[in-house]
């Protein structure tokens, strides 16, 4: 028997079949056209391409192609997925397998199973690598991918994932002959489908599985019941591609079984749905198959009819509209069905007929050589003038190319001396820019040098001129006060000479504590605190009847600058003097505080702090000096009540206030 390959058929024949897809595939197409906007259009798309088996394949093909392009546009994963599942699907239906191949791996690997909104799309790039491996024979690749399926979907319980996974392991075992095996599987795979109008394409395809199963066990009877019930299901759902296959297996039961009537009705319904699915063409194996069954049944007369109608000749394009009519016009097809008609006729004994087509075979052949031969001609002129014009063309190509290189060389080596150039101007630039600043920074380092060291000198000229000239006149004053004192004084002048005295000893003090601010580079607050005892301890034997403590919570000993620390020791000064003269408190408490920043507090018993702040406010500049005080230095001071009675100051830098 004669056998053509698919590619050599597509090359070599033209048909035209004007019959209509299912009506599944018609609404489909309908839900495209009428899509309102590309992602409705692109959904729609994917649906149709869903139903791979069943759509026309030059269909088929178009919207696989479409899909990925408008997929892609939208940078949906999954819509991406889904058009890469499509074109693989359309390589498949081409018989293109290993492209299909290449064309899945990536999907399946962008896709993990762990993941729910992933899994769908997993499972059936999985499902479909295993069919493309087991079309080519790959059992044992198909197979590695099938039992990693099903055991992936028990762990989920996904019952349509499994089922349809293992009836697919089924017919790995049928194609095997092995159908003990295969039995098992598909026992165990329509175990998992109910009677659901949603399982009937699954159930379908494990009914035609057990049909073949049972045939190769020679279980003739089940072998009719089940692929029976099987296409039943095909025909309502309108599976064309699994139904064409099923009518095929289920021809070879009936043959087996002697019901020649239900075979040949078998094969022709095959060949009808080939003719839908626009694959009859390509399946010219199909139209010998059935003219080999009239052959073998003894229905020879069938066989030479058969034979007469597949070779005529036409124009498709002027057959008659609504009819599905193939032409026969190739010599290397007529040549073919010759052969078989000319078989049937040897077969019945007409010696005339069979003559005259050994004699349309002998002419068929030489025309076909004939054509070849001009053909090859054709071929090797057309070679040559393509050789000659392609010479010229790179003849002009390689001037051009040379040319090009020449200007290109030009062109690098001009760029090449610019960009050097820039790099050099922008370097010296760099080294000057970097140069004069530093030279700035110098100068400016040394400016800040000199000031510092004036103001440094000047602070300490400040200082040694208050020791030496103010100090030791105020000291001189409160010594001949003393001496006068010692030498008599009448009783009237006795209270302004105390006051007088202790007007310069306040002075003594306050020029001490100046001059101690004065005399350091900075202070820390330890050293402030020590301030603070010593003037407590001063004024305490005239306020001896007031307690007073400070209290320390320094973690970290914060250094001052020494205008700032004599402001702030003024201030806590000028709070403890307002509190022995008008607060009528009984104890006096300062808590100097420090770790990441400092807070100084005075905390009194007094009247409170309305009574207090009255006074103050009436009584002299105090209070708008500690807060002016407080505001040059950059710091915010508050008054507040405390309970039961009394007044807390509180000093601490901006930045830190709540």
């Amino acid at each position: 028997m004669i056998r053509f390959t698919i590619v050599l058929i597509i090359q070599l024949m033209f048909v035209t079949i004007t019959v209509a897809q299912t009506g599944t595939i018609d609404s489909l197409l309908q839900a495209v056209y009428r899509a309102g906007n590309d992602r409705d259009k692109l959904t729609a798309i994917l649906g149709l391409c869903e139903e791979y088996q069943s759509v026309n394949r030059d269909t088929l093909d178009h919207y696989a192609y479409k899909a990925r392009e408008m997929a892609i546009k939208t940078g949906d994963k999954k819509a991406m997925a889904l058009a890469e599942i499509a074109v693989a699907n359309d390589y498949f239906r081409w018989g293109w397998v290993d492209s299909a191949v290449v064309v899945i791996e990536p999907v399946l690997k962008a896709n993990k199973v762990t993941l729910p909104a992933e899994r769908p799309i997993y499972f059936k790039a999985a499902r479909q690598q295993a069919l493309y491996y087991g079309s080519r024979g790959k059992y044992t690749e198909a197979l590695a991918n099938l039992y990693n399926i099903v055991r992936e979907a028990e762990k989920l319980g996904d019952t349509m994932v499994i089922s349809t996974n293992m009836n697919t392991i089924g017919s790995i075992a049928i194609a095997r002959e092995a159908p003990t095996e295969a039995l098992q599987w598909l026992r165990r795979a329509l175990a998992y489908l109910d009677e659901l109008p949603r399982y009937n394409m699954a159930r379908a395809a494990v009914y035609v599985n057990l049909a073949q199963a049972h045939l190769l066990s020679d279980h003739l009877d089940s072998a009719i019941y089940y692929g029976e019930k099987g296409i039943r299901l095909l025909r309502n759902g309108q599976n064309l591609n699994t139904l064409a296959m099923a009518l095929q297996r289920q021809s070879n039961i009936y043959l087996k079984a002697g019901e020649h009537n239900k075979a040949e009705s078998a094969l022709q319904e095959m060949i009808h749905v080939r003719e839908k699915l626009g694959d009859g063409a390509v399946w010219t194996d199909d139209h010998i198959s059935l003219i080999n069954f009239y052959i073998t049944t003894k229905q020879i007369d069938k066989a030479i009819a058969y034979c007469n109608d597949k070779l005529q000749r036409g124009d498709v394009h002027t057959a008659v509209t609504g009819t599905a009519k193939n032409f026969t016009n190739t010599l290397n097809l007529r040549i073919g069905y010759y052969d078989l008609l000319a078989q049937c006729y040897k077969i019945k004994g007409d010696t005339k007929n069979y003559e005259q087509t050994l004699e349309q075979i002998i002419l068929a052949k030489d025309s076909l050589s004939d054509a070849e031969a001009e053909l090859a001609i054709a071929e090797i002129q057309t070679k040559y003038e393509v050789q000659k014009k392609e010479n010229t063309i790179i003849q002009q190509q390689l001037t051009i190319a040379q040319k090009n290189n020449i200007l290109l060389l030009g062109l690098s080596a001009g760029a090449l001396v610019i960009v050097i150039s820039f790099m050099v101007f922008r370097d010296y630039r760099k080294k000057q820019r970097l140069k004069m600043e530093k030279l700035i920074e110098q100068e400016k380092h040394l400016a800040i040098k000199a000031i510092a060291d004036a103001e440094e000198n000047e602070r300490k000229r400040i200082a040694a001129d208050l020791h030496d000239n103010l100090g030791a006149y105020a000291a001189s004053i409160a010594s001949n006060l003393d001496f006068i004192q010692a030498n008599g004084v009448s009783e009237e002048n006795r209270t302004a000479m105390a006051e007088l005295k202790n007007n310069s000893q306040t002075m003594v003090a306050q020029l001490s504590d100046t001059i101690w601010a004065l005399n350091k580079d900075s202070l820390t607050l330890t050293a402030i605190s020590d301030r603070i005892k010593v003037f407590l301890h001063r004024i305490r034997k005239s306020h001896q009847g007031i307690e007073m403590d400070v209290i320390e919570h320094i973690e970290q000993d914060i250094s001052i600058p020494p205008t700032q620390a004599f402001h702030l020791f003024q201030v806590i000064q000028e709070a403890i003097t307002n509190v022995v003269k008008h607060s009528a408190a009984s104890q006096i408490r300062v808590e100097v505080e420090s770790n990441s920043h400092w807070k100084i507090s005075v905390t009194d018993n007094g009247r409170g702090i309305n009574q207090e702040m009255n006074k103050l406010q009436g009584g002299g500049n105090g209070l708008k000096n500690m807060q002016a005080r407080a505001s040059v230095a950059g710091w915010h001071i508050t008054w507040e009540a405390v309970m039961p009675s009394g007044t807390k100051v509180t000093i601490e830098p901006v930045h830190i206030k709540n």
